[in-house]
């Protein structure tokens, strides 16, 4: 679904530490603390003490980040890597050195091969800097000159990935799981950084109603300081610069979604840094320390509360209760059946002597990838593999009774009816049933 970078890193963290969640998880947190020590080792020297401590304060405590910092996935990577790209990118404005463009060079196509949005502010802040070159050639011919050198090597060494990419945009085959709904998609836009959740969807609750008043108050104070600044004709281009670029992304996700779908909160982590400095900037170079203090005292607030409710609900009871049913009633010649892998993957680990199948009902590439839980669970594409079997299936079905519906209709014998258990992580639901063939 992504680019490979990240997953070669972890291959080699498996090849090194074998398959250790904790390992994966601390690698996870690392990008994170890599993130905040930016503000200390670039940001103040290049902007302030200020900007510095407020960068990496939001770093460590904006809301998203205690959720995101803990997930075996490569968004912490990616938004290490958008700042240092951005970061490189005002250092070469500043100061046109060999050093600076490699580092911009490196960490931009590090970041492209990381996430597909990665690719995107990637692709925009080079076309920025192409932008700046082509603007100053009098002065500098040296500008235009390394950046064409630079781009074309990026280029040439992401041209392998692009036919992975072309591959992947053709087995989308018109649609996405990705839905694009408004408002509820806005304000997921709007309020992600500070709700802090990781499944999508808006539940209009006190919560995101909380975190949506706190996001726009938060954008109107810094466009109130935008609008003094300017105001006072100070320059303030690479707070908007900043400001600008992670909008631009959220507009080409836009524009590409009237043709595929790909415009989701949760992809916007991997630029969330971007958008901590412009917050940072802004902050900083207001007097008034009580606003200050009471926006970053508020998010700090709301970091604590989206940490105690990620250790509740990932330690909460109901998490298990799927698997203690199903291991009080299975028997060794059972088979299970699940349509959803997300949910029901961790019934390879808890039943391993159990034959299963994922229904690959949706037709997803993805036989190679799922040969992960190979050999206890085999992914299929229908029905076929029940042709020859007789005895005791398991369904896990899904809240949308996918599988449940189907088999109503067929002749079986049902020993246990749709058992429904519902459970605190990511508020995932069960819908059990056992039946005879």
């Amino acid at each position: 679904m992504h680019p490979i970078l990240y997953y070669w890193m972890l291959h080699i963290l498996n090849l090194i530490f074998g398959n250790n969640i904790i390992i994966y998880r601390l690698f996870s947190v690392l990008g994170v603390v890599l993130l905040g020590i930016l503000g200390f080792t670039h940001i103040r020297k290049d902007l302030g003490e200020k900007a510095g401590i407020i960068f990496s304060y939001l770093a460590f405590f904006m809301p998203v980040m205690c959720v995101y910092a803990v997930e075996i996935r490569m968004y912490t990577l990616a938004i290490f890597l958008s700042m240092c790209t951005f970061i490189y990118a005002y250092r070469i404005l500043k100061q046109n050195t060999i050093k600076n463009w490699t580092i911009f060079a490196i960490c931009s196509l590090a970041l492209s091969y990381t996430h597909y949005y990665g690719l995107m502010a990637a692709g925009l802040i080079n076309i920025g800097l192409f932008v700046f070159a082509l603007r100053n050639r009098k002065k500098d011919k040296t500008y235009l000159k390394r950046f064409l050198i630079q781009a074309v090597i990026e280029i040439l060494l992401y041209t392998p990935w692009l036919l992975y990419f072309v591959m992947q945009v053709m087995h989308v085959e018109g649609g996405f799981w990705i839905s694009l709904k408004f408002p509820d998609t806005l304000i997921e836009v709007i309020s992600f950084q500070y709700r802090g959740i990781m499944d999508g969807g808006i539940h209009f609750d006190l919560e995101t109603i909380g975190t949506s008043v706190f996001a726009i108050l938060l954008y109107i104070y810094i466009g109130y300081i935008i609008y003094k600044e300017k105001k006072q004709n100070k320059d303030i281009k690479i707070g908007l610069l900043a400001g600008g670029l992670y909008l631009a992304v959220i507009l080409a996700a836009f524009i590409i979604s009237k043709f595929m779908i790909i415009l989701y909160s949760r992809y916007l982590f991997t630029i969330t840094g971007i958008l901590i400095f412009a917050i940072a900037y802004f902050m900083a170079r207001d007097k008034r320390k009580i606003i200050t203090i009471i926006m970053l005292g508020a998010m700090l607030l709301m970091s604590i509360y989206n940490e105690y409710r990620l250790v509740v609900q990932n330690y909460d009871d109901s998490n298990m209760k799927q698997i203690e049913y199903v291991r009080e009633n299975i028997k060794p010649d059972d088979i299970i059946i699940y349509s959803d892998v997300i949910t029901n993957s961790c019934m390879s680990i808890y039943f391993p002597n159990n034959k299963q199948y994922f229904l690959n009902l949706e037709n997803w590439d993805v036989e190679e990838a799922y040969k992960a839980y190979s050999p206890q669970m085999e992914t299929v594409r229908n029905w076929d593999f029940l042709n020859n079997f007789s005895g005791r299936i398991w369904i896990m079905d899904t809240s949308d009774h996918k599988l449940y519906n189907i088999l109503k209709e067929q002749n079986i014998n049902v020993i246990y009816d749709n058992k429904v258990i519902d459970t605190k992580y990511h508020y995932y639901n069960f819908n059990i049933m056992l039946i005879e063939k």
